[in-house]
């Protein structure tokens, strides 16, 4: 590949899911009798009701289609390779979100988010390690058809016991007795989120669109998501630019999963400890503002000053990679209603993707080996992050402010009914004054 060709075949996999996100379906009824074109991978687990099943499927056909790499040769084939792999990794972590938020307490949950997505970590140490062996192989059959073979079946066997195993929600775990589904629900009562519901309710995704917390969270994502498409897919690229071999940056770049495996358990577990969200994101965020600084600072021009300056860097740049976990969370933990979840989540990765596009695109051929526009970019978009940090937590603080308000006029037997009666009901947290909102 030359010139862009590298950075548009890293981007086409944030086109295939942004497309399954965008592009619209038709004729899906709503509760109010009428039809809506909805955002199809979201709406059709939504619709099936069969969260594992259609998880467990995807992930099937992402390992099949990663198998089917080996088998490129030419910059077409991977262009619609990669574009599959982005639609059928665009359904995995919302869903993964609505199970959480289904099995959980909003305090445990951060944690839990944090169990799923520290596995990007474990796999760049994995998939690093593998890529180093194969490297070394003398044989016809390039490393990389190796690489993508081997993880590419490794995937296809993961997917398989998704399907067989993971339960669709805790009314429908099939090993769970009658009386355990019922403990399991207890459970989350104080949640005050509700339960599945496979109907889609237009007045959750009007509002939805008009909870100016949604559009922060949107923001969020995409403010987060430029840089991530960029260090991503040049970590590699910015170690050879930093006076390293292809194969020893290859072999230097595992420890940046470590340090993502590290700041991802502990973001989970602060999060919940501290049942506080935006605070450690700004926790997250400031030594990747640091690192994109050392790296401008000691690499200026593409000629570096200190290698181990800039491989330290390299390492403290991957601790804003928390910041999507915990939006994750933040949207798990502060939002009611099933089809408000599920259009939040598909506004999410709408942002996740169009910010990573943009992102593949901010280091520049023309700009090699330096990429100043690129490490200019990260420092801008964090930046601007930290302030939308701030502006979350201030709308949320209002909310619980309202929702006081609200309860103080009410008699205790009144307020012990309406809990009641909503603990389980598909209602939205803006429609019920005993949901807390966390930070």
């Amino acid at each position: 590949m030359i010139g862009q060709d590298f950075s548009n075949v890293s981007m086409m996999f944030y086109v295939g899911f942004l497309a399954a996100e965008v592009f619209q379906i038709h004729d899906h009824e709503c509760t109010d009798g009428l039809t809506d074109r909805q955002f199809p991978t979201q709406y059709l687990a939504q619709r099936i009701s069969r969260l594992g099943k259609y998880l467990g499927v995807n992930v099937m056909l992402w390992g099949i289609v990663l198998a089917c790499m080996a088998a490129c040769r030419s910059y077409a084939s991977l262009m619609v390779t990669r574009t599959l792999l982005g639609i059928f990794e665009a359904p995995v972590a919302p869903i993964l979100v609505l199970i959480v938020a289904m099995w959980y307490k909003k305090e445990e949950q951060g944690r839990r988010v944090s169990y799923f997505y520290v596995c990007n970590s474990v796999t760049q140490i994995f998939g690093g390690a593998v890529a180093y062996g194969a490297s070394f192989s003398k044989s016809h059959f390039a490393s990389w058809r190796i690489f993508f073979l081997t993880i590419g079946l490794m995937t296809v066997l993961i997917g398989f016991v998704v399907f067989l195993l993971l339960p669709d929600s805790p009314v429908k775990a099939g090993r769970f007795s009658e009386a355990e589904k019922v403990a399991a629900l207890l459970r989350v009562k104080g949640n005050q989120s509700g339960t599945q519901n496979a109907q889609i309710k237009r007045a959750q995704i009007r509002e939805s669109l008009r909870d100016v917390r949604v559009w922060l969270v949107f923001l969020s994502v995409l403010l987060t998501s430029i840089p991530n498409g960029s260090l991503s897919n040049f970590s590699s690229i910015l170690l050879t630019t930093f006076g390293y071999t292809s194969q020893q940056a290859l072999i230097l770049n595992l420890p940046s999963g470590a340090v993502g495996i590290f700041v991802v358990l502990l973001s989970g577990y602060l999060s919940d400890r501290w049942r506080d969200r935006s605070l450690v994101m700004l926790i997250c965020l400031l030594p990747t503002i640091f690192a994109a600084a050392l790296m401008i600072g000691f690499d200026p021009q593409g000629i570096p000053k200190n290698k181990g300056v800039l491989l330290f860097a390299s390492y403290l740049s991957g601790t804003f990679g928390a910041a999507f976990m915990l939006l994750l969370a933040w949207n798990a933990s502060n939002l009611a209603g099933h089809s408000k979840k599920v259009t939040v989540n598909a506004m999410t990765l709408v942002a996740f993707c169009t910010g990573n596009i943009l992102g593949t695109q901010t280091f520049r051929a023309d700009e090699a080996p330096g990429y100043k526009s690129g490490k200019i970019s990260i420092i801008a978009c964090l930046a601007a992050q930290v302030l939308v940090c701030f502006a979350l937590r201030f709308c949320n603080d209002r909310l619980n402010r309202k929702n006081a308000v609200v309860l103080q006029g009410m008699n205790e037997d009144d307020m012990s009914l309406l809990r009641e009666k909503l603990a389980y009901a598909d209602e939205t947290d803006r429609r019920n004054p005993f949901f807390v909102y966390t930070h």
